[in-house]
């Protein structure tokens, strides 16, 4: 269930099939900025690395780790990046 607080709340949803399980799920799918600038530097993700933590080093409220998410529309599991992948991390936005 997706709260009304949720930025994802009034998002696009789908049905889709999960390929491990055959079963279908219900799923929102992530809104990516569209026509504007966005002031980002690039960053290799490290080993033990996460995103909350390398939002902290970058100024970014750790709460709000899913704005490099939205940068990142390549990054399909939040909760793993592979060691020496270049991420964009925003800045001055």
């Amino acid at each position: 269930m997706i709260g009304r607080t949720s930025r994802y709340y009034t998002g696009p949803i789908a049905q889709l099939k999960d390929k491990s399980s055959d079963e279908y799920v219900i799923s929102v799918y992530r809104k990516f900025p569209s026509g504007e600038t966005i002031n980002y530097v690039p960053y290799t993700w490290k080993e033990r690395d996460e995103l909350a933590l390398v939002a902290a080093a970058f100024n970014i409220l750790p709460k709000f780790w899913w704005k490099i998410t939205d940068l990142n529309p390549e990054i399909l599991d939040p909760f793993y990046i592979e060691p020496g992948t270049v991420i964009r991390v925003p800045y001055g936005n």
